[in-house]
Parts: C-alpha cells; structure tokens; sequence
C-alpha cells in the first residue's frame, strides 16, 4: 500500500464516522421537541408544516450544489420512483405514525417504532442480497434488547395499548424500511440531496392535503416565539440536514448497516433529556445503552472497507461533501 493510500484512510474513515453520527444525534432532538409544541399545533399539521418549509430548504439547496437544469433532469428521469418514495418514506411513515401515536401507549410506540432497522436488514438480504452474517443479527439483537431496557427502565410491561395503534407503528416503521431500500437502489444513479428534495416534496404535499382534512377548524392554540423557533429548526435541521447526511452514509455503506445506526438514537435522547430535561440516569438505561452501542459496533465493524470500493465501482460521487 503507498504512503499516500495510508494517509489518506484516516481521513475517510473521520469523514464517514461523522457522517454516522450526524443523522442519529440531530434525529434524537425530535421527539422531546416535539412534545413541547404539540400542545399548539395537532400531529399531523406539525408534520405536513415541518416537511414543506423543509422541502422548499432541500430544493434550494439541491438547486444551488447542482444547478436546476440537473435538479429538473433528475425529476424527469425518475418522477415515478420519487413518487413512490415520497409516498412510501414520508406520507405513509409520518401519518401511519400519528395514527399510532394517538391509539397506543407512549412505551409500546417507542418500541415498536425501534423495529426499522430490523425490518430492514431482512429486506436488504431479500433485495439488494447484502449478506445477513452472524454477527449482524447477533448485533441487531443486541441492539434492540439494549432499546428494550431504555424504553421500558429495565421493567417488563403488559400495557400495550390497542393492537390497532400498535400495527400502524409498525407500519410506518415497515414503510421506512422500504423507503431506505429504495433509496439505496436509485442512489447508484442520482445525487443524494435531489433525491431527498424530490421525495420530500412529494411527501409534504400529502401531508398537507390530509391535515386540511382532518385538522380543519382545529385551533393551533396560541404560538409562542419558543414554539414558533423550535418549529423553524425540526423544519430545518432533522427534516433536511439529517436526511441527507442519512442518504451520503447509504449511498456508502450497505443499507442494513445504515438502518442498524438508527438504534443509537435512544441512547442520544437519553444524553438530551439529561442535559437539558434534568431526567435521572438509571442503571437500566445504562445498559441499555451499552447493548446499543455494543450492538451497532457489531453490524458495522465488518463491510465498511468493503462497501466503500464498491461504491466508487458504481460511480457514486462525492460531491459537495469533501470526502
């Protein structure tokens, strides 16, 4: 190997941890910040404001990395398979889980949600035929015990709400699954922050045309400069930042991998609700953490030197990010 190879490698590999993190770290702010102006705005109205003030950030920004000529092209080149995109990974994710969210229990939704990453590591091994090895289930459980012990404080619980709520969280989890391996299909072709502004575009105008159905005459209550700052940001930053991060980190690693990462969000809302909530850390959320961490570490260690030249094989691009 040159000096040069070997020089360069830590770089890539700094780049792609950062690129991990990111999507899980700013996606764990959604919920305790949620929470905060739902007593304002109903679910669905939230989520249909959140995905159009972000679409219109997606597209401006795909138009200014890669001009609207290609941003355009791409729609012409793809509109069915952002079609489907949109409405499976945005419209049928967000309202299947406000759905949920309203006929379930607070404990079981949080679980059950947990379940993406699992439903998509059987779909990457069915579709994209990624290896399903043995150390990636023994990760993929590991981790989702370790969300078990978070979620339930290490207690079993019998309260599982109604099982109508319960299926349409797991649903939407199924829908984002799908979603993830999709995506990694049509990434091999076009550039990450199109394909992320298409669908979610696409997404947006469903949301919205459902929350004027259900949420007219709902009054939002009165909207505080506080409520009015947190809203701009998860319109922003998890709807638009993230998910491109998210789509860079598939379009380099496998799609099982880059769902598995998804787990680790739990483990960053419990560092949010400490810092900034003041909620107490218990010994179960201790480890829970740890079966988290340690879980993710074992569907990754394994396919990212792999994935990488494989990637650069099918003429995936860096553009716009450094690496």
């Amino acid at each position: 190997m040159s000096n040069t190879a070997s020089q360069g490698r830590p770089k890539r590999e700094t780049h792609l941890s950062v690129l991990l993190l990111t999507p899980v770290i700013i996606w764990s702010t959604v919920f305790p910040l949620s929470k905060l102006v739902l007593g304002a705005i109903p679910p669905t109205s939230l989520a249909a404001l959140r995905f159009s003030v972000g679409s219109v950030c997606l597209l401006g920004y795909a138009v200014y990395v890669f001009s609207s000529q290609e941003v355009f092209a791409s729609l012409r080149r793809r509109w069915k398979t952002y079609l489907v995109l949109g409405f499976i990974g945005i419209f049928m994710n967000n309202f299947l889980q406000n759905l949920g969210l309203n006929l379930s229990t607070a404990s079981s939704t949080s679980l059950l949600g947990t379940t993406d990453p699992i439903f998509a590591v059987l779909l990457s091994a069915v579709i994209l035929g990624e290896p399903l090895t043995k150390r990636k289930v023994l990760g993929l459980l590991a981790a989702f015990i370790g969300v078990y012990f978070v979620t339930t404080n290490g207690q079993w619980f019998t309260d599982w709400g109604q099982s109508s709520g319960n299926l349409l969280v797991i649903g939407a989890a199924l829908s984002y699954s799908i979603y993830t391996i999709l995506s990694k299909q049509v990434l091999h072709h076009e550039e990450p922050p199109i394909v992320v502004a298409w669908t979610t575009t696409i997404g947006a105008l469903g949301l919205a045309v459902v929350a004027l159905i259900l949420d007219r005459g709902q009054s939002w209550g009165t909207l505080t400069t506080s409520h009015k700052l947190i809203i701009a940001y998860l319109s922003v930053v998890p709807t638009s930042v993230s998910v491109v991060a998210y789509f860079y980190l598939l379009q380099r690693i496998q799609a099982s991998q880059a769902a598995v990462t998804l787990f680790l969000i739990p483990v960053f809302s419990i560092i949010w609700s400490v810092a900034l909530l003041g909620e107490v850390l218990t010994p179960a959320m201790i480890v829970g953490g740890v079966l988290i961490i340690s879980g993710v570490w074992l569907t990754m260690i394994k396919g990212r030197s792999a994935a990488r030249p494989k990637a650069l094989d099918e003429g995936h691009t860096t553009q716009g990010l450094g690496l």
